[in-house]
């Protein structure tokens, strides 16, 4: 096999392992040895990575401080934004402009690719299938197929579904994603003009992040109660070990090696704020529903429902090389890892050569998470990249 890696995704997941691969001095020998990216956008144009109307979840640091500065992404640091985030690392900017960053990253990356005969990343490139083979993996779409020896999941994840709430009309239904990139606002305000309640289902960040962009995007029609959020159980709260958050609490999860927090575990920055400023009767708008979850009776007097339960690991079909279906290990809405080889599992097992990052791709430490799941300078990537190279 002439690629020995093939990466699936081009989004922040899969930047990672080439900042990564950079930061450690092994740029080069990656694309020396053959990397092939598959990504289903059609153009970098069209890629819309992170591009949500809200601000970050965590500080800019996040962002900046896993990139050499001397390295290949260099360029990239010396924007004057950039610069003015440098001086102020711990401050929290749009994700809007965090994703113009990214895209700039992306394109040092693809110019990186074009410039070696041994590497590429395929736009328009959606990947329909991954066979297990001995040896490797094969990975076929309607552009044709592609071998290597080892294969990363970068593929991110998409909202849950509804289909276990039966009789949700999709009619009826919004995706949380789609409210936070500013898509459905005509429906949104169509429904708020003609009396409807909207209901947010959840009581994830997305979906405090949601009633939060409802309260600022749409305050004029708002009257009390025209938001109604459902949620199991009242969310925990999240708490950064930066020099300028507040305290640790007793539940929050701290690796042990980098000290990062768990960024996917409880509210964070304005959606903390959001149900901090609901519990204390601040938004009139907002009724708060703990331990009601059942849609059904709102949408019955025509509410409109906006899906924010969460995300789920979206993954390709997996076969093995006699075309039977590999279901791969799932705890907790993410794919399982073996604790050692850091391989994706099926039936406990690690799937020699095949590896996940990302949304949905998070590492374990025996039965809990690991959580240093930043993409730039988290220990996933260099995990990977030390199994790869």
């Amino acid at each position: 096999m002439d690629t020995l890696l093939q990466i699936i995704g081009f989004g922040p997941a899969a930047l990672g392992l080439f900042i990564t691969a950079d930061r450690n001095g092994r740029l080069r020998q990656m694309l020396d040895c053959g990397v092939q990216v598959h990504e289903r956008s059609g153009s970098l144009e069209q890629w819309d990575c992170l591009s949500y109307e809200i601000e970050a979840n965590s500080p800019i640091a996040d962002f900046l401080a896993g990139i050499r500065r001397d390295g290949a992404f260099a360029q990239c640091l010396q924007q004057p934004q950039v610069q003015r985030w440098l001086q102020a690392p711990d401050q929290v900017v749009p994700l809007v402009q965090v994703s113009a960053f990214l895209r700039q990253l992306a394109q040092v990356i693809i110019e990186l690719c074009l410039a070696h005969p041994n590497a590429a990343v395929h736009f328009a490139h959606g990947v329909e299938a991954i066979r297990c083979e001995a040896g490797g993996f094969t990975v076929s779409g309607s552009w044709g197929s592609c071998s290597s020896r080892y294969l990363v999941l970068a593929c991110g994840a998409r909202v849950r579904d509804l289909q276990h709430q039966q009789g949700v009309s999709t009619a009826s239904t919004l995706c949380s994603d789609r409210v936070l990139r500013g898509q459905v606002d005509p429906a949104l305000l169509q429904a708020l003009e003609q009396g409807k309640a909207v209901v947010v289902l959840g009581g994830s960040h997305s979906a405090f992040s949601v009633v939060g962009y409802l309260l600022e995007r749409f305050a004029g029609w708002l009257g009390p109660g025209s938001i109604q959020v459902l949620c199991r159980r009242r969310p925990a709260l999240w708490a950064a070990s930066t020099r300028v958050a507040a305290p640790l609490r007793a539940q929050d999860r701290v690796d042990e090696d980098s000290g990062e927090v768990n960024r996917f575990c409880g509210l964070r920055g304005a959606a903390q704020d959001t149900l901090l400023q609901i519990e204390a009767g601040a938004r009139a708008s907002v009724v708060l529903h703990i331990g009601a979850t059942d849609p059904q009776p709102w949408l019955a007097r025509g509410a409109l429902l906006i899906n924010a339960t969460g995300y789920r690991p979206r993954v390709p079909g997996l076969l093995d090389g006699q075309g039977r279906q590999l279901s791969l290990d799932q705890l907790d809405g993410n794919l399982c890892k073996h604790p050692q080889t850091h391989e994706l599992t099926v039936g406990g097992a690690a799937v020699p050569g095949l590896f996940g990052t990302g949304l949905g791709f998070s590492d374990r430490r025996g039965e809990t998470l690991e959580v240093g799941v930043n993409f730039f300078h988290g220990r996933c990537a260099g995990n990977i990249l030390h199994a790869v190279l």
